[in-house]
């Protein structure tokens, strides 16, 4: 009969490793019933590095995947990202958004950082060449928020020794929480702006005992949430933008649409959170008109930006209106960009298509005067 259960037990635990490895949102462990997952969504804002930053790859957050060492399971997802320096650079400390879910309670973990050179092609981590366990009592941790089943911190250590490392070179970092399950610790993340290439995950727990591209766990790419600060430069964003807006023959009350792109022209390294400060007043009940489809958000210094502008046109024939979209530095008022915008509507919407009309098309610079009082 002792026989007989061990056979069982052991066939119960098969088809458990192999929904672990073919699942890939969440397992079930048999000793606590409570799931193991490998990502969950939550969005919000992390808490800064305060020093001197020298590497900023964005600490608002969309989310978090699985990062913990448990050795008493076999438990080993881990995250990594990339970074780099155009010159030679210290960094004494790191800083990173992360915590836990499954929780029974908020979680102690010492946490595990480590830096690699880039394996060569640019897209995952190679050779170690740094790690270092820091004991819970000496990572610092700020509460962010709770969502449902977890928690989000921001925490920071100091490195025992200043790390040098070679500007002009692509550099690895991860961050795994080390500590038994339950809870679950994580490390987060976000989506747009990707600083250099997205985050990188593996786990043999899992399923990707290698290194894949975070898309292959979320459906999209990703990049952790982390700073770096050190002695070195600091890295400065520098808010500016692209594509002045021009709506010429627009019939009034139309709705009308068109792009313009932000840009951080800063350090490379930087991070910019920028929203939309001020827009034209004029259009029907124009409070209502303007829709921005970014009317805020965060841009790295790789990849700028393109934000989607609607309005409903004034319904007003024969006028030009100006104005501009004023852009801010959300963290320097001082530093703005402005869209310069113009919006045209014909005198007459039915004499515009008219063939007597026509004929300012095909020669834009005759009878100055009548064109003046068509409003062409």
């Amino acid at each position: 009969m002792d026989k007989t259960k061990n056979i069982l037990r052991g066939a119960v635990v098969l088809f458990i490793v192999a929904v672990m490895v073919f699942s890939s949102v969440a397992v079930a462990n048999t000793t606590t019933k409570t799931k193991l997952k490998l990502y969950a969504t939550g969005e919000g804002t992390g808490v800064g590095a305060k020093g001197n930053v020298v590497w900023d790859n964005g600490m608002h957050y969309e989310g978090f995947v699985a990062s913990q060492w448990d050795a008493s399971m076999l438990l080993d997802p881990i995250a990594a990202d990339d970074f780099n320096f155009e010159v030679t650079t210290e960094v004494t400390d790191v800083h990173w958004i992360g915590g836990y879910w499954n929780p029974v309670e908020d979680g102690d973990f010492d946490w595990n950082v480590s830096f690699y050179r880039d394996r060569g092609d640019g897209m995952a981590p190679g050779a170690k060449t740094f790690e270092q366990v820091f004991p819970n009592a000496e990572v610092h941790e700020t509460f962010i928020e709770e969502i449902d089943g977890g928690w989000y911190f921001s925490y920071w250590v100091d490195l025992v020794d200043a790390i040098t490392f070679t500007g002009g070179q692509k550099y690895w970092i991860s961050i795994q929480g080390v500590g038994a399950f339950p809870p679950q610790s994580h490390w987060s993340g976000h989506g747009v702006p990707i600083v250099l290439h997205q985050g990188v995950f593996k786990s043999d727990y899992f399923g990707h005992p290698d290194w894949v591209n975070i898309s292959v766990i979320l459906g999209g790419p990703a990049d952790g949430c982390f700073q770096l600060t050190g002695d070195g430069e600091s890295v400065v964003p520098d808010l500016d933008c692209d594509g002045d807006i021009r709506w010429d023959q627009v019939p009034p009350g139309t709705i009308v649409n068109s792009t313009f792109t932000v840009i951080n022209s800063g350090n490379i390294g930087s991070m910019l959170e920028w929203k939309v400060s001020s827009y034209p007043e004029w259009g029907t009940n124009w409070t209502l008109n303007w829709t921005f489809y970014d009317d805020g958000g965060f841009v790295g210094t790789t990849m700028p930006e393109e934000v989607f502008v609607e309005v409903v046109a004034p319904d007003k024939k024969g006028k030009t209106f100006e104005g501009e979209i004023l852009l801010v530095n959300s963290e320097n008022a001082a530093d703005t960009c402005s869209i310069n915008v113009i919006c045209n509507t014909p005198r007459s919407r039915a004499m515009i298509n008219t063939p007597f009309l026509r004929i300012f098309e095909q020669f834009p610079n005759l009878f100055p005067i009548l064109r003046q009082l068509f409003g062409l």
